[in-house]
């Protein structure tokens, strides 16, 4: 079976080394069916982050010229590229990313949390003294508010970033439904109504101060059951060894969770197509 990869970032993101050319290549190697360059755009990220951010014109016309040179190559395979951005989520300014997302044309448009109250789980300041329940349950709760706030993107990304970074220990770097169900469900019945879709992020589900977070399916399943028509695959890759990591497994898990879909987006669109594993 092949996949496409709806998360890749390219050295239009900051904190990627890997360039769109090589992340194309890369995708085309390994089997893919497409790839998604989705390269990061956080604003009034916090002082240090300012940079997260940049140019749509630019990384489309790189993608353009990429596509153009490999143009006979793609054409024999099939293979697919799409042109997407991932926007960060934070309370404010909602007008102002609808303002910039409406300037340009994407396929693909992934809406994630990164930045929480001002502060970067990924360097750890977010975290401080709070307790596992009150960290989690609170980036939840923005992270329904903003998307609802938002609304015009097509994947939710990587709903478990803050659990990835936590500096909790085994047993405490979970989020699942039988303990955040309250935040999680308003999240996947809001999804499932507007037709949006729910991410597997597999650079998650790796091994990260010495732990590796748990996937809990019953997300998954409770995402069907409201009415999720399917679920999107992406690596989250920031270099080109991690592209499609992991998809085949996931992908079977999707299957057993109820799901007979995987999606990738064109122009907007969402384009299913069959698990057949």
């Amino acid at each position: 079976m092949k996949f496409f990869d709806n998360h890749n970032h390219s050295t239009f993101s900051p904190d990627s080394v890997s360039t769109v050319e090589a992340a194309i290549r890369r995708a085309m190697e390994l089997g893919l069916a497409g790839i998604a360059i989705t390269d990061h755009y956080d604003i009034d990220a916090p002082s240090r982050d300012q940079e997260f951010f940049f140019d749509p014109a630019a990384q489309q016309a790189e993608i353009d010229r990429v596509v153009m040179e490999l143009g006979g190559d793609m054409l024999k395979s099939g293979f697919q590229v799409m042109k997407g951005i991932e926007v960060g989520l934070q309370p404010g300014i909602m007008d102002k990313i609808k303002n910039f997302t409406s300037s340009y044309n994407f396929d693909t448009v992934i809406a994630s949390i990164h930045f929480v109250d001002g502060t970067d789980p990924y360097m750890g300041t977010y975290y401080g003294d709070k307790e596992p329940f009150q960290a989690f349950s609170h980036v939840l709760e923005v992270m329904y508010e903003t998307a609802v706030a938002y609304r015009d993107f097509d994947i939710l990304g990587h709903y478990d970033y803050v659990a990835r970074y936590s500096p909790y220990g085994p047993g405490c770097r979970d989020i699942t439904m039988a303990k955040f169900g309250d935040w999680i469900e308003p999240i996947l019945k809001f999804l499932a109504q507007e037709g949006k879709t729910f991410e597997i992020n597999t650079k998650t589900y790796k091994n990260h101060k010495g732990y590796v977070p748990a996937l809990d399916t019953a997300i998954l399943r409770r995402f069907r059951e409201l009415g999720g028509e399917a679920l999107s695959l992406g690596s989250d890759s920031h270099n080109t060894d991690r592209i499609g990591d992991g998809f085949e497994k996931y992908a079977h898990i999707a299957k057993q969770c109820g799901f007979r879909y995987l999606v990738y987006f064109k122009e907007r669109k969402p384009q299913y197509y069959r698990i057949e594993l």
